[in-house]
């Protein structure tokens, strides 16, 4: 599990948030309304790469590619409520763990 997001590293300059995540197809801060994207995977290598790279796509996009890639994500998004929160389809159809907490013996 891995998670990326813009609620830390972040500045504000002129009413415009400035984001720690660079989107690769511009050079520039990203600018969308996600806040943060989590994700299960078998690695954490894996889950961040997946993690950083939705974070880039914004959330219009991200979504959309975690679904064609059967991603399990879950995405924070700003809207002018507050947070708002969605997951990929491969997160709501995940099998829910209801083993033990621990392994106490």
């Amino acid at each position: 599990m891995a998670t990326s997001g813009d609620y830390r590293n972040f500045f504000e300059q002129a009413g415009q948030r400035y984001s720690h995540t660079i989107d690769p197809r511009s050079g520039q801060s990203v600018r969308h309304q996600l806040a943060s994207v989590t994700v299960f995977a078998p690695t954490c290598a894996e889950a961040d790469g997946w993690a950083t790279a939705l974070m880039a796509l914004g959330d219009k996009q991200a979504p959309a590619v975690a679904d064609q890639h059967s991603i399990k994500a879950l995405f924070i998004i700003r809207d002018d409520e507050g947070l708002r929160e969605i997951s990929s389809r491969a997160m709501r159809d995940a099998p829910v763990f209801s083993g033990p907490a621990t392994n106490a013996h």
